[in-house]
């Protein structure tokens, strides 16, 4: 009997700026369906693990990153991303004053050019997924609202079918009830089989929202394991809130 390899798997993966390695020596997996969370007090290393991971963040970097098992380590961004890995940043990041539909079809552009039915095709997931893109389809996206210019950071995302899916605080500054919305997408997308790793600043939403959670202090995963179970964990917050620190040592 054979296993299936994880949707995403990063092992003993190190990264940083320069000199300064920022990231140390991380090992986690997101398997096809997981919604997995990853969260940390501010600059815990989170994003740059993120970026890195998609080959965004271009520094000296150690360790292995694997899709459905193929390594991908070193390769660049556009070579991740017709992998099958696609990164949410925070912040959104879309071009403002084109149209929501214009900065759909950017998120399709390995196939933009040979594939007309696989990009219109991807268009109404979009839409079917977040419909107030759909009504707000030839609107600037600079016009919409916070929690709607996540949805279209999302949608972007998704325009190219990855399996794998890096969201980076996909909830910061939004109303509860807009959040709410952006994790019942994501709900979805988990239940149709893709992969999530998602940074969340809200602690008790992570750790009710997702099947696992890795909690990272000054850039190594200080605690790791299911999320139910470290819903009663005292070291989680405290590491989070900055109340404790992990030993790299131990």
């Amino acid at each position: 009997m054979t296993t299936e390899p994880p949707a995403l798997a990063v092992t003993d993966f190190s990264t940083g700026y320069g000199p300064m390695e920022v990231v140390h020596g991380v090992s986690l997996e997101v398997g096809t369906g997981e919604l997995v969370a990853l969260v940390g007090r501010n600059g815990a290393g989170k994003s740059t693990l993120l970026a890195a991971v998609a080959g965004v963040r271009r520094g000296p970097t150690s360790g292995r990153v694997a899709l459905d098992g193929e390594d991908v380590s070193g390769l660049r961004p556009a070579a991740v991303f017709v992998r099958g890995l696609a990164l949410v940043p925070e912040g959104h990041r879309l071009f403002t004053s084109m149209s929501v539909e214009e900065n759909l079809r950017l998120g399709a552009f390995p196939w933009r050019r040979g594939d007309r039915r696989r990009v219109d095709d991807g268009l109404s997931r979009a839409y079917d997924l977040f419909p107030d893109l759909s009504r707000a389809a030839r609107r600037a996206a600079g016009d919409l609202s916070g929690g709607q210019q996540q949805m279209l950071a999302v949608a972007q995302a998704l325009m190219a079918s990855p399996n794998v899916l890096l969201l980076d605080e996909p909830s910061s500054g939004l109303a509860p009830a807009v959040v709410d919305r952006i994790y019942e997408a994501m709900f979805r997308l988990r239940d149709t089989g893709h992969a999530l790793l998602v940074v969340e600043q809200d602690l008790e939403r992570a750790l009710r929202s997702s099947v696992r959670t890795y909690v990272m202090d000054r850039g190594a995963i200080a605690v790791a394991g299911p999320s139910t179970a470290l819903l009663d964990d005292e070291r989680v917050p405290a590491i989070v809130r900055g109340t404790a620190a992990f030993d790299h040592d131990q």
